[in-house]
């Protein structure tokens, strides 16, 4: 079964579900405050294989700032 991201629009709270692909959209309810106002976020996998980073979506290192990455090497 997957693993999806929500995020609570009451407290701010992110939080992961394991669920069926069927299931993904329902509401979940927040582990925190328990509010079901609750939405599923966008998620970005990252991968690394052999010394080379493997990226899912683009590349989004949270050290870059343009050109080449010295937290991760990505150029």
């Amino acid at each position: 079964m997957p693993i999806y991201e929500y995020v609570c629009d009451s407290c701010g709270q992110q939080f992961e579900l394991m669920r069926s692909i069927k299931d993904a959209n329902n509401t979940a309810p927040c582990k925190h405050c328990h509010s079901s106002e609750t939405h599923k976020m966008l998620s970005v996998f990252f991968a690394h294989s052999d010394g080379r980073s493997v990226e899912g979506s683009g590349h989004s290192c949270a050290n870059c700032s343009g050109g080449a990455c010295s937290g991760c090497g990505h150029h």
